[in-house]
């Protein structure tokens, strides 16, 4: 019995450090936005069908920002930017898409208050 108790603390204690090790990757979370695809995106490998998507931002340690997209229906994925991607004249939050082959593809974001722009990782 002792063994399988040994077994559980372990297996508990790894569990604990691996979130502890994830969590410090981490610098700061940001903001968590809502946008409405109006159709279907890829993000990397990722296709998200339209619709509606909270967007939470995580600065990271090395400077680049991960945004994490989850939709109420289940779909979620994240994608790597850096802050370099010219302010929006308008200021407002937006998601700026580009065409590639008739496949539409995350370019850039404007969050409304920021100063500059996020430019995503070539996801073609």
């Amino acid at each position: 019995m002792s063994t399988l108790k040994s077994i559980g603390t372990k297996l508990m204690g790894a569990i604990i450090a691996t979130g502890l090790v994830a969590g410090s990757a981490f610098a700061a979370t940001g903001s968590t936005l809502t946008v409405t695809l109006p159709q279907s995106i890829s993000v990397g490998s990722t296709v998200l069908p339209s619709g509606a998507y909270k967007i939470t931002e995580f600065t990271m340690n090395d400077g680049s920002t991960l945004f994490v997209f989850r939709s109420d229906k289940g779909e979620s994925t994240s994608a790597l930017a850096m802050k370099n991607a010219e302010p929006s004249a308008d200021q407002k939050t937006e998601v700026i898409l580009s065409n590639s082959n008739g496949t539409l593809h995350l370019d850039k974001m404007f969050i409304e208050g920021e100063a500059t722009g996020y430019q995503f990782a070539d996801s073609k």
